[in-house]
């Protein structure tokens, strides 16, 4: 073979390794990049979900409900909805253990309704208090603009028919 011939074939050789050296440079980085992102999204949702409690809302209006307990988020209770089956698992976290409880509800039905952007009940509880352990907080929306909030260990739920609207203990807190 000539020199010519060999340095085609050595220079080609040399740029293949380039090449491959190069492309593994690449998958590396492309996936040390797919593993910083995921795990940085797995510690903000973690973050963002540790210490947010489940809530059983209670809705003691004639109309169907949609409320909110943190800005950007809201939920949504069947008119008559009061046995304890409407659960929201990640529902509440305080910003800090003792800032105050911001509820904000608006009618989704009936001749109240309002638009999905206007809340015009809004009512600011004290944090009630949390008993020791795994906690639940109960949400209750009553017509006229009341809502009382309590935090329990076990929710009162019933099969057949609504919970008593009454409200039972002395843990309750509510604007009336």
């Amino acid at each position: 073979m000539s020199e010519r011939g060999q340095g085609k074939s050595g220079r080609s050789k040399l740029g293949r390794w380039v090449a491959l050296g190069v492309l593994a440079v690449i998958a590396v980085a492309a996936g040390a990049y797919v593993y910083v992102e995921r795990s940085q999204t797995q510690n903000v949702q973690r973050s963002a979900l540790e210490g947010s409690v489940a809530v059983y809302s209670y809705n003691f209006t004639q109309y169907d409900v949609a409320y909110s307990l943190m800005p950007g988020l809201r939920w949504f209770v069947k008119a008559n909805s009061a046995t304890g089956s409407n659960l929201q698992l990640f529902g509440y976290k305080p910003a800090v253990p003792d800032a105050p409880m911001q509820i904000s509800w608006r009618y989704d039905s009936g001749p109240q309704e309002t638009a999905e952007e206007d809340y015009p009940f809004v009512v600011t509880l004290p944090q009630p208090r949390r008993p020791a352990g795994a906690v639940v907080l109960e949400l209750r929306i009553y017509p006229d603009g009341k809502a009382a909030a309590r935090y329990v260990t076990r929710p009162l739920v019933s099969e057949f028919s609504n919970v008593d609207p009454a409200l039972p203990g002395n843990d309750w807190v509510t604007n009336q």
